[in-house]
């Protein structure tokens, strides 16, 4: 899927001057945006983020603006501000987010006008906007992919089962240990080889086993960290919000950026 990572990118959170800066009022009015927002009502968040920026202007409630216009079916207030958001000069990784929704959101607009349907690159979900009847919107398919969420689980699964290899790697070990304990012990009674070969093949048995689950625990236990961490990493400064569409059609994805 072309360029599924960039829809993912977790972004900086986009601030005024300082943090210090933003009146109370301002940061209360953009965590309820943000709140409206991951719960998919999105005229409320939009009224909030509008409030918040009056007070405090900061290129990220442009962009969060710009998400809840797009996830509530206004292409042409979305591509108005993805536009201003981009005006702001944002670092790299933001622009190329912002651009490529602001595409998406053209082509919305431009298809609309003209009446054609848009295209099959475009999940279409069904959000009963109160009071009204359902409208369809459409988001981005690789905003529904959460790599970040799979790759902490998988990284925790990994983790687990690691560890429960090298538990059971102890356990050979200490049975390996065992079996030579009991055939030096063997040999100073005099037992001939035997009547030892059976114990000395058990610890021989346990060693082995000890070693293939020692390593493949180790690289798990490694795998499953690094998994994990670039898992945190990537979620880190964005949001990813996954709101429940009405009658069980499916799900809204997006994410919004906080002070």
């Amino acid at each position: 899927m072309r360029n599924l990572a960039l829809s993912v990118v977790i972004l900086a959170a986009a601030t005024p001057a300082s943090a210090e800066d933003i009146p109370p009022k301002a940061r209360k009015l953009a965590e309820h945006g943000r709140e409206m927002h991951k719960r998919g009502e999105y005229e409320r968040a939009i009224t909030a983020f509008k409030e918040a920026y009056v007070i405090a202007p900061s290129p990220g409630i442009l962009f969060n603006l710009a998400q809840s216009y797009r996830l509530q079916g206004n292409c042409d207030d979305a591509a108005l501000m993805y536009r201003r958001f981009l005006a702001t000069d944002p670092s790299a990784a933001a622009r190329t987010v912002a651009e490529e929704h602001l595409a998406t959101v053209e082509r919305c607009v431009q298809k609309r006008a003209l009446n054609i349907p848009l295209d099959d690159s475009m999940a279409y979900l069904k959000v009963p906007p109160p009071p009204g009847p359902e409208k369809v919107i459409a988001i981005d398919k690789r905003d529904i992919e959460r790599p970040s969420e799979i790759k902490k689980e998988v990284g925790i699964g990994l983790t687990i089962g690691g560890g429960v290899a090298l538990l059971t790697a102890a356990y050979f070990g200490i049975r390996s240990y065992q079996a030579s304990r009991d055939v030096e012990s063997a040999y100073e009674r005099g037992l001939k080889w035997p009547e030892i070969k059976s114990i000395a093949e058990r610890g021989e048995n346990a060693e082995r086993a000890a070693k293939i689950f020692g390593i493949g625990g180790g690289l798990a236990v490694v795998g499953g960290v690094t998994l994990w961490v670039l898992g945190r990493r990537d979620e880190r400064a964005g949001q990813l919000a996954v709101t429940p569409t009405a009658k069980g059609s499916g799900a809204q994805v997006s994410y919004a950026w906080s002070f």
